[in-house]
């Protein structure tokens, strides 16, 4: 998930510490609330740590019913997709529905990247894609392991 649109009203903020504008407000529980109307509850959520991102990921997990903790990776703060990358193959086993929120353009390029259909996938803000893998370990993640399932965008709905 890319994480919602954000607020650029006041430039004294630093990028890292923009906070959501009222669109973005709605955006991110709505998907949250799209997710469990699916079925689709994360097992693990891990977050780029900006502001919006933050943020994006608490309310979409409170109204997704996502109860866990929350991780924080500072790497997927304007990280490449190999930061990315690392922090899935890092993974523990037991974790079987993984959700990422980051940035543009490393959830594109990334997404891209991991699927079968190697489409580009756009990532408007709040947008979220859904892929599936019959991998057996995190660890094993390669470039096209994963089928696109469905990609969604707050405007969609």
């Amino acid at each position: 998930m890319r994480h919602a649109k954000s607020d650029w009203a006041d430039d004294s903020l630093k990028d890292f510490d923009r906070p959501l504008n009222s669109r973005g407000l709605k955006a991110a529980p709505r998907m949250g609330s799209e997710l469990k109307n699916l079925g689709i509850i994360p097992d693990l959520i891990i977050s780029s740590p900006a502001n919006r991102a933050k943020t994006t990921a608490e309310m979409f997990a409170k109204e997704n019913g996502y109860t866990k903790q929350i991780v924080f990776n500072d790497d997927f703060y304007f990280g490449a997709e190999e930061d990315i990358l690392k922090a899935i193959k890092s993974v523990d086993n037991s974790i079987n529905t993984l959700m990422i929120i980051a940035h543009n353009p490393t959830l594109e390029i990334l997404a891209t990247n991991l699927t079968i259909e190697n489409e580009f996938l756009p990532f408007k803000t709040a947008t979220v894609a859904i892929l599936t893998s019959f991998m057996k370990k995190w660890s094993d993640l390669r470039p096209q392991s994963f089928d696109i399932e469905s990609h969604i965008n707050p405007k969609s709905l």
